[in-house]
Order: C-alpha cells, then structure tokens, then sequence
C-alpha cells in the first residue's frame, strides 16, 4: 500500500530532524512520500524538512488542522499517515498501522502513543493511562485519539472532505467522528510513536489532564473544541 507520512510544523528546528529520521528508517517494503506542511517558520525548520522530504508545502490558515490538510492534499498515497514535528516513531510504525488496513472496512486507525523524557513512574502512568482510554472508548464506539499517531484511508478522507482546518485543538477527535460514517475505525497498540511532554512541563499536570479531558469531552458530545492552544516551543 502506498504510504504518505504527513508532519504538520511550525518553528520545530530543535526537534524536526530527528521525526524525519525516524521516518526514514522505517521498516517498510515500499516506498514512504514523506510530507512536511509548515506554517511559515521563521527558523531553519524548512531547510532541514528540505534534506528529508518529498515536499514541503505551506498553510496560510495558521493551524495544526490546516497544516494536516495542506499535507493530505500534496500526497499521493493511499494511506495518509500523521504524525507531529516533535514525535519519534518506532521502526514497524508504518508497517503496523498500514497493516490495519488490509481490511478494507477499514477507514482509520490510531495506535499508541508513549511519553518521551518522562521518569519511570510518569512513563507507566502515561502510556497505560491513554492505553486504557484508547481501546475502552473505541470499543464503545468513540474515539480517544491523537493527531501525532493516526491514519486515514484516502478515499474516506476525501469523502468527508478532511480536516476543519479552522479548529485549533481537537481537530484529531473532530475527524474521526466523521470518518466513522465512511467506515471502521480500530485502535492499533503496534504502531508506537513516542512524544514529547514538554507541554506538560510548562502547564503542569493539573491544567494540563483538565484541559484536555474537557476538549474531548466538548468535542465528542457538543462539537465544541477549545477556541484557543497556545504553541509551546522548548
């Protein structure tokens, strides 16, 4: 299956090129378009996607949404792949998440996510916290997602229309809503990307497990995301 990896990105110098190269070292049979989507960085962001990438396009709209539309519509795969500037993934990511997709019920997939630069105790209750809300929520039929590890199938991407690309959170949630009407969505555990906490560590536990529990909950009940994520770049 042909494979587009799409990393949306903004002022990511610090961190971009080791996403990039995470990419590139996948374990996969074919060949993976690797697109980056910047929002007009001011650092040295697009030189170093340029070593990396099959394309480099631009958003004018000025959100992550924006960028993960802007990058669905340069791609030529089958299979739109996202994840984020500032994320690792594991060798079999591609393979992983792609082989969901062998089933052709299938619209989505999300897998899961693990924290970089986190102590042990934070690690364990990070990684199986958002484990156990992932699949108890997608087997009720709803989704826990996260833009830094998930897939669409093309074709129900282009049937729903992709992104709202004026959302500036929760536009991961607010999509996979609508993708179910084109098909399945599965939690997929092999496919591993591992993020950054650094969000965390500037808001704190508390401000942070409260915003976000109350985005997802406002967008999956009332369609009603934050109206406003400010960037942290550290």
């Amino acid at each position: 299956m042909r494979v587009s990896v799409i990393i949306p990105a903004l002022n990511e110098e610090k961190n971009i090129e080791a996403t990039l190269q995470s990419i590139r070292r996948q374990n996969y049979r074919h060949p993976i378009e690797l697109i980056v989507a910047d929002g007009h960085s001011t650092d040295k962001t697009v030189s170093i996607a340029k070593k990396y990438c099959d394309a480099v396009v631009q958003e004018t709209t000025h959100t992550i949404a924006a960028g993960r539309q802007a990058g669905a519509r340069a791609a030529h795969g089958e299979l739109l792949l996202y994840t984020d500037a500032d994320t690792l993934v594991d060798k079999d990511w591609v393979r992983n998440m792609a082989a969901a997709f062998d089933d052709e019920r299938v619209a989505a997939a999300f897998g899961m996510i693990q924290p970089k630069e986190a102590t042990g105790v934070e690690h364990f209750i990070l990684t199986w916290g958002v484990y156990s809300m992932a699949a108890i929520f997608n087997a009720l039929g709803t989704d826990y997602t996260y833009g830094n590890n998930m897939a669409l199938r093309k074709t129900a991407f282009d049937k729903i229309g992709g992104f709202n690309i004026y959302l500036v959170t929760g536009e991961d949630t607010e999509i996979f809503q609508r993708v179910r009407h084109a098909g399945r969505v599965v939690f997929v555990p092999g496919a591993v990307a591992h993020y950054s906490i650094r969000r965390i560590r500037d808001w704190g536990y508390p401000r942070y497990l409260w915003f976000h529990t109350k985005n997802f909950f406002m967008t999956q009940l009332f369609k009603r995301p934050a109206q406003h994520y400010s960037p942290v770049r550290k």
